[in-house]
């Protein structure tokens, strides 16, 4: 770690109270009393600062930067005669958290309210969504505006690389509203796979954190999407170049809430049929589609219910239709006979969950959630399987099909229960579990030509070539099935013995059927609130990672494998500078031991180490509706060594400087201008297959050719900067709300480049067989020049 960052962290900690303001918020909710529902549009006014507020559709109202001491809250509704007075204490360096509940409409009924801070919790960035989708060159997408933030993902064009601290995207854990999400992004980047309108904030656990996530994970994101509306009902179309989305919110009565969305994207129905005029070939162009619908409901006063089904598809169909030729054709009749390509990915998740207020200190949280990921490949060709001269005349004997199929699918059933009881006012209890069965099958088959000659070819063979060739062809056949049966279960504890101080401790046991081995994971953290207002946290955690199935159960696989073992070891610190600034800075390192490499005895063993090193600044700006706007550097370092004979090698993204600057300004209520400009210094070369990921973590590996192919390409990301910059508008006409947004993307033409490498090393590996692919090839491409992209919502 370079000292000079140390010696910031150390001066912050230390600067004496009278450099900065001690400060902090509160972030409250109104809830109606007799029905257990928020309620929108309550006056609350603070009167030693004489500040308003509205509470938003979902109830909510927050406060920042507030200096400590106690604070009076006037709380006024249409519906309530009188104005209600409600004190609460805030301290500094954090968030306080208040439910207030008023009386039945008609009348006023006592005033309750709860108080509590929010548990200090290391490496969590709670980000809110109505920001990310309004990020300039994210085209309204949320999920592509989490690369601003350090260390969340790599900034490029094309992919949606969410390395987290130096984790690997198949070892991130993804949630939607509990719900485990299949994949974030459509086609491997393009756009995230669930609707950015519905998103109410993301929780991102960059390291670190607790008991209460389990085994194969380094990083979390947990997407929250709302649960009530304030209209009767509502609903909001969008329009753009890429896709188009409908989405549908109603009430259920003063219990529920529903909603319903959709997107598809239509490249393929605008391009698709002019193609085909052109060409005569029958053209399924690249699309995507995705849903979501939730369903919210209070049973009673104590108890909610919660009912989530999503899901979200990548396809292209790619046929080609000719005239077929007939054995003994000649080179002046030939003719190439059709083939298709047929790709087809995606998930579908379902989730039931019921979260019980038993009392203000007990509540429970109980899931049965269904995820399934599904890719389906089907790859056919023709090729000339034998031939012959006669005379002056090529005659082809017999024509032959090549073909590939690959289908993977791959159903989990989980039920998970997270508790929380507050035994007394500084410790509370949380244990929790999580069952989880997967039957998981993998199917493979093929029939490759070893030396494919395609009938185009045929008319360019020069008279004097054999007057027989014959083409070789191998067979491809793999199948797996499996049943995954894992049991997890954790303890933790949050202790607050003094007013500065926090700690929490827990350890979480895991248990896989596969290598029928209990995993157990200590991990603690403890937060300190200093004199000068910031908050000092250090965390430790030890973090498993199961073995790929494929490194357990395939044929060459080793059954012995163990889980691999990452121990991460963190420093955060949280500093108030000014009213409505906040400075975050971290260091961390992880330290791998246990990876799984390959092996020429063994062909596995758990033999691998590697760290990863990190700093983090992230300097963040926000007055309510006013502007909102960051500024972020990450430093990442990475190495590995495969073997203990090995030299340490850089990992992945490794050596990546990265500085994102984010600002928006609402000009009017209805008229904002935004600007996003990125820097990344370049990364180490990186597998394709590290990238784009089509296939779930069960199965990855065990088709022998998709993987063979995916391990051909490496790409690697050359130095890099944009600025991209957005203007957005909003017209209210007959009762409803039309939105207009620009993006101009890298608006000073940048060549941005991708270089993709195919090492001359790489061959393929069928049955046992080497092919050579041939010499490396190294070639750069280009990533997007300056585009104007544009787009229509209506909201009514």
């Amino acid at each position: 770690m370079k000292p000079q960052f140390l010696i910031v962290l150390f001066a912050c900690v230390t600067m004496p109270p009278s450099v900065l303001a001690q400060t902090g918020d509160i972030q409250g909710t109104v809830y109606q009393r007799s029905t257990g529902q928020p309620l929108a549009e309550v006056n609350v006014h603070i009167t030693e600062t004489d500040q308003h507020q509205k509470t938003d559709k979902n109830g909510v109202f927050r406060f920042t930067e507030l200096p400590e001491g106690t604070y009076t809250f006037t709380v006024t509704y249409r519906t309530e005669t009188i104005p209600t007075e409600v004190s609460v204490e805030i301290s500094s360096g954090g968030t306080t958290e208040i439910k207030i509940y008023l009386g039945a409409s008609i009348k006023l009924e006592t005033v309750v309210v709860e108080g509590k801070r929010l548990p200090p919790t290391i490496s969590r960035t709670d980000i809110r969504g109505s920001e990310l989708l309004r990020i300039p060159g994210t085209a309204n997408d949320a999920l592509k505006g989490l690369t601003t933030l350090p260390s969340i993902g790599i900034p490029n064009d094309y992919f949606g690389i969410l390395y987290i601290r130096g984790s690997e995207p198949g070892s991130n854990l993804y949630y939607l509203d509990r719900t485990p999400l299949g994949y974030p992004f459509h086609w491997g980047g393009l756009l995230s796979t669930i609707s950015s309108e519905t998103i109410e904030k993301i929780d991102i656990y960059a390291g670190g954190y607790g008991a209460e996530f389990g085994l194969d994970s380094q990083a979390v994101l947990d997407i929250h999407t709302r649960e009530n509306l304030e209209k009767s009902w509502s609903g909001k179309f969008n329009l753009n170049l890429l896709y188009s989305e409908g989405l549908l919110e109603s009430r259920i009565g003063n219990q529920g809430y529903i909603s319903l969305s959709g997107r598809r994207s239509y490249l393929d129905l605008i391009a698709g049929p002019i193609i085909e005029s052109q060409t005569g070939t029958t053209q399924q162009l690249p699309y995507f589609t995705d849903y979501q619908f939730k369903s919210a409901f209070a049973l009673t006063e104590k108890h909610h219910l919660t009912v989530n089904v999503f899901a979200a598809t990548d396809h292209f169909n790619l046929i080609e239709e000719t005239e077929e030729f007939e054995e003994g054709t000649t080179t002046e009749d030939i003719e190439v006979p059709g083939g298709h390509v047929y790709f087809k990915n995606g998930f579908n998740g379902q989730g039931i969950h019921l979260r019980s207020n038993f009392t203000e200190d007990f509540t429970s949280y109980l899931s049965l959630t269904r995820s399934f990921n599904f890719l389906e490949i089907d790859f056919e060709t023709p090729f000339v399987s034998s031939y012959k001269w006669e005379g002056d005349k090529l005659v082809i004997d017999e024509i032959d099909y090549g073909y590939y199929k690959v289908n993977v699918d791959v159903p989990a059933y989980t039920l998970r229960e997270d508790i929380s009881y507050r035994l007394t006012p500084v410790f509370q209890f949380e244990p929790g579990f999580l069952l989880s069965f997967s039957p998981a099958n993998s199917f493979e088959e093929g029939r490759i030509p070893q030396s494919q000659i395609i009938a185009e070819e045929l008319r360019t063979l020069p008279p004097e070539a054999a007057e027989v060739a014959v083409t070789e062809v191998e067979e491809l056949h793999d199948e797996f099935g499996h049943d995954f049966y894992r049991a997890e279960g954790y303890l933790q504890g949050r202790y607050d013995p003094l007013s500065f101080l926090s700690v929490a401790l827990g350890i979480r046991l895991d248990y896989l059927n596969v290598t029928e081995q209990l995993s157990i994971q200590p991990r603690g953290s403890v937060s300190f609130k200093m004199p000068s207002g910031s908050n000092l946290r250090f965390a430790y955690g030890h973090y498993e990672q199961s073995p790929q199935p494929s490194h357990l159960l395939a044929e060459d696989g080793n059954p012995a494998l163990e889980s691999s073992l990452t121990q991460h070891y963190i420093m955060e610190l949280e500093y108030p500078l000014f009213a409505h600034t906040e400075l975050k800075l971290a260091t961390y390192y992880k330290d791998a031991q246990k990876l799984v490499t390959p092996d020429e005895v063994s062909n596995y063993l758990n033999q691998g180490v590697a760290s990863v090193a990190g700093a983090e600044m992230f300097l963040r700006h926000r007055v309510p509706d006013k502007f909102f706007g960051w500024i972020s550097y990450a430093y990442t370092h990475a190495e590995r060594r495969e073997t203990p004979e090995a030299s340490y090698q850089p990992y992945l993204f490794d050596n990546t400087h990265i500085v994102s600057v984010v600002a928006n300004y609402n000009f009017t209520p209805n008229l904002e201008i935004g600007a996003k400009w990125q820097y990344l210094s370049g990364t180490a070369e990186v597998p394709i297959s590290s990238i784009v990921l089509i296939q779930d973590p069960v199965t990855r590996g065990l088709n022998p050719l998709l993987v063979s192919i995916s391990e051909t390409l490496d790409a690697k990301l050359t130095p890099y900067h944009k600025l991209d910059i957005r203007v957005s508008h909003k017209w209210h006409t007959m009762g409803m709300q039309i939105g207009g947004f620009l993006d101009i993307l890298n608006v000073y033409n940048r060549e941005n480049t991708v270089k993709f490498i195919l090492e001359p090393e790489d061959t393929l590996e069928i049955d046992g067989e080497t092919i050579e692919i041939g010499e490396e090839e190294i070639f750069d491409a280009p990533q997007l020049p300056r585009i104007i992209y544009f787009g229509l919502t209506l909201e009514f």
